[in-house]
């Protein structure tokens, strides 16, 4: 399995490129910047073996971009998402989209996760995690075998977490989050934006803990 991250420009979230026996594309970014996007994918795979898009949760600026990715993959791929991220995501409602100046495309989930699931991405096996705090249908993904996780708008590295005075957030229900992911065993912290952390997440971690102690 090898992960490929494509930072996100302007609003847009990172999106990241699995590769492996199941290659999987984790959250699509706004959709505003597709060339960009579509460019950086095509440097790693051909878009239709892309099998698999995960979005972490329900904000414009993870899924925005999700149709024009399941179009790029020739309409190949599964589209995943938390049971309670897939009703904004298929009806297309987005305030945000309306304040950048675009539109959230109405897009089918055809997987509605649940947490502590199971989903083979790339090469490995990845549990859904349930993390409400920043939106209500937030998720995070993680693998025993290599110690990784994806963690949306859930953590950032260096201590940093995701808001939580978005509609649909929650201060209390974020700590909690948060608290669960630091009992994880993580070496490796993919974001939902800003730098990767390859190597001593844990530590990552345990200072968004701490950090957001001092808020509740």
């Amino acid at each position: 399995m090898k992960i490929h991250c494509i930072y996100g420009i302007n609003y847009d979230s990172n999106i990241y490129v699995v590769t492996g026996k199941i290659p999987t594309i984790i959250d699509c970014g706004t959709g505003l910047n597709q060339k960009y996007v579509e460019d950086k994918i095509l440097k790693i795979i051909k878009p239709k073996e892309i099998l698999q898009i995960i979005i972490t949760h329900e904000h414009y600026d993870h899924c925005g971009g999700v149709k024009k990715i399941y179009e790029l993959s020739n309409k190949n791929v599964k589209v995943f998402a938390h049971n309670l991220a897939s009703d904004k995501i298929e009806k297309g409602e987005s305030d945000f989209a309306k304040m950048l100046g675009g539109v959230m495309p109405k897009m089918p989930v055809d997987i509605k996760l649940n947490d502590k699931e199971t989903i083979t991405i790339g090469d490995e096996d990845f549990v859904v995690i349930h993390t409400p705090g920043h939106t209500p249908g937030c998720i995070c993904l993680f693998s025993k075998e290599s110690k990784t996780l994806f963690s949306g708008d859930t953590v950032f590295a260096y201590g940093s977490f995701g808001r939580y005075d978005f509609p649909g957030g929650d201060a209390y229900a974020l700590k909690d989050s948060i608290q669960m992911l630091c009992k994880l065993d993580i070496k490796n912290l993919y974001p939902g934006h800003e730098t990767i952390v390859e190597g001593e997440a844990n530590i990552h971690m345990k200072k968004s803990l701490e950090n957001i102690s001092y808020v509740v």
